[in-house]
């Protein structure tokens, strides 16, 4: 479980409801070597579309755009406070799911975060995180 799982997993989310839109602006906060090394996981664990999505991305991306690159874990954040904002509860759990305990700390400490986010965090990660 990593955070390139979390990532993937949050961009499996975004297409399957519809929000192409979120998809390639998440994929604009992250760095091309981020992306980079989510395309070097399996296919059959990013799944078609997002495979697509990312090299298409990759392949149109503005060099700028790296100056400005979040860490991933950051960029997930910023989905996360949206959707809990939307309702979709779920979809937080099952990108969270995706994360290890580190990295769910990480999360959790993140001033960003909204607080109700931060406490699903420890959910997951056996209650450690704050």
């Amino acid at each position: 479980m990593t955070c390139l799982h979390a990532l993937a997993e949050m961009l499996r989310q975004l297409y399957a409801a519809r929000q192409g839109r979120q998809a390639d602006l998440l994929m604009d906060r992250c760095s091309s070597a981020a992306l980079e090394t989510l395309l070097g996981e399996s296919s059959a664990f990013l799944g078609s579309r997002v495979n697509y999505a990312v090299t298409d991305r990759l392949r149109h991306r503005k060099p700028q755009l790296d100056e400005t690159a979040l860490p991933t874990i950051r960029a997930i954040a910023s989905v996360l406070n949206a959707w809990l904002h939307d309702g979709r509860r779920s979809a937080i759990r099952a990108v969270l799911r995706e994360l290890g305990d580190d990295e769910l700390r990480e999360l959790a400490s993140l001033p960003e975060l909204n607080d109700e986010v931060a406490t699903m965090t420890g959910d997951f990660a056996g209650g450690n995180a704050p």
